[in-house]
């Protein structure tokens, strides 16, 4: 298809991702263009760029430490959003609803109606996501080196949970399949990313939602950029020392939920290398974009951009994983070491203040007869 023309005027929208599809770049252009879009009918309901909280909570992937009312809250807000009458077209965005079930999905449905309902899916090629993910896992407390869990998500047998969670989301037949079967084919918009124009996503949405062209694209959205290899080694080292440590999983959620906005902030040099997925990789990738390409086409979905893309990276030209760095960039490791003393005084500065002291009873004030034992007790 060439162009999409706008929804129905009260539409409701889901945009489920997946993961690294360009989905913060969306939601950061969403939220700076709010106002913008409320005035041309269309209301974006996450209360800042990502309500990741609600999502989290209707697909049971709740983050440790984190509060499930205040979740569940979050989700009721959006239910709200999606259900409440008028003539708004309504978006949500969240990419970790690409984790829900088939039960899950039912259930989100269920709560917030078939009718009037369209679900967006984004993709990108497959061989451009593995090393995203990878870093992701990371910053979950992850151990593997780059080889071993290309190896482990790559290999016929997926039934471990790290490869599972992944083929989960990115088996992204799979995943229009799910939602297709509850709202109809129809009704899931598939939109395929162009890696030449950055615009071609924002734009999409823009003409879904009937809005002004640069409405989104003109916004100076923010995206995440991907690790260096030295980085990404830093925190897999940092990983196993954490966790030879003995430190408690829920503290590292609370250390890194300060620590990660620094990780996003460093600039890398020029001559910083980034991680770089093999050859043999690459073309299993390939493989299983093709095929994921030839499901969605049988599914009958609109399709928005090139489907045979997500089969068609090119190879690298290197043929294994390159070892992670023997030695770290003296650099690279002050920056992270800054970026944990900066989360530790966040963490600090959060947790409830300690009562002071109470001072001690002016000695004026002590009966003569109670004096003598008052100060042999003080010393």
């Amino acid at each position: 298809m060439s162009s999409p023309s706008p929804l129905p005027a009260g539409a409701r929208v889901l945009h489920v991702g997946p993961h690294k599809t360009g989905t913060t770049a969306l939601q950061s252009a969403f939220h700076l263009a709010r106002k913008a879009a409320a005035e041309q009918g269309v209301r974006y309901l996450s209360r800042s760029q990502h309500d990741a909280r609600a999502a989290r909570y209707v697909t049971d992937r709740m983050v440790a430490g984190r509060d499930p009312a205040r979740a569940e809250k979050a989700w009721r807000s959006v239910v709200e959003g999606l259900t409440a009458p008028g003539p708004e077209r309504r978006v949500f965005s969240s990419e970790f609803l690409s984790d829900a079930t088939d039960e899950q999905v039912a259930r989100i449905v269920g709560e917030v109606g078939a009718e009037d309902l369209w679900v967006v899916v984004t993709l990108r090629p497959l061989a451009r996501i593995l090393s995203s993910q990878y870093q992701q896992g990371l910053q979950r407390q992850s151990r593997h080196t780059y080889d071993a869990w290309l190896r482990m998500v790559l290999a016929d047998d997926v039934s471990d949970p790290e490869p599972r969670e992944f083929w989960n989301r990115h088996r992204h037949d799979a995943l229009a399949r799910r939602w297709s079967g509850h709202v109809g084919a129809e009704r899931v918009i598939v939109v395929v990313l162009d890696p030449r124009d950055h615009t071609f996503l924002p734009h999409t949405f823009e003409q879904l939602l009937g809005l002004s062209r640069e409405t989104l694209a003109g916004q100076d959205a923010r995206e995440n950029r991907s690790l260096t290899a030295d980085e990404a080694e830093v925190l897999r080292r940092f990983n196993g020392s954490y966790a030879d440590l003995g430190l408690q999983p829920d503290h590292y959620v609370r250390l890194f939920r300060h620590l990660k906005d620094h990780l996003k902030e460093r600039a890398p040099g020029p001559g910083e290398a980034p991680l770089v997925t093999p050859d043999w990789a690459v073309e299993r990738a390939n493989a299983i974009g093709a095929a994921m390409a030839a499901a969605i086409r049988d599914l009958g979905v609109p399709v928005y951009g090139d489907l045979d893309s997500i089969s068609a990276t090119r190879p690298s030209g290197v043929d294994a994983t390159p070892e992670p760095p023997a030695a770290i960039d003296a650099g690279v490791a002050a920056w992270f070491g800054a970026g944990l003393a900066l989360a530790a005084e966040r963490l600090v500065a959060q947790s409830p203040a300690a009562p002071p002291p109470a001072a001690p009873e002016p000695t004026a004030a002590v009966p003569t007869g109670g004096l003598r034992g008052r100060l042999s007790r003080r010393g």
